[in-house]
């Protein structure tokens, strides 16, 4: 898929699942092999924001980051 501004919406969901799903892999991982705690070490504090009605917060790891850029890779693969 090439990226134009009518896939715009494509690219940020594989940027999210991606992410979501790099980082519920470290975290499997690291049940497994509790030794690879380093993957899902917090980068950052959690980033987001709290409108009283609504709060959004996350965190990045490595897992998350490596999942991100998976999910990119995929997009222009396809």
């Amino acid at each position: 898929m090439n990226f134009d501004r009518s896939n715009t919406g494509y690219f940020i969901a594989f940027m999210i699942l991606g992410a979501v799903l790099g980082s519920a892999l470290g975290n499997l991982i690291v049940k497994f092999i509790p030794q690879m705690h380093v993957i899902t070490s917090s980068l950052t504090g959690p980033i987001g924001f709290n409108l009283e009605i609504l709060s959004f917060s996350m965190k990045l790891n490595f897992a998350s980051i490596v999942g991100l850029i998976l999910g990119i890779i995929i997009f222009r693969k396809i």
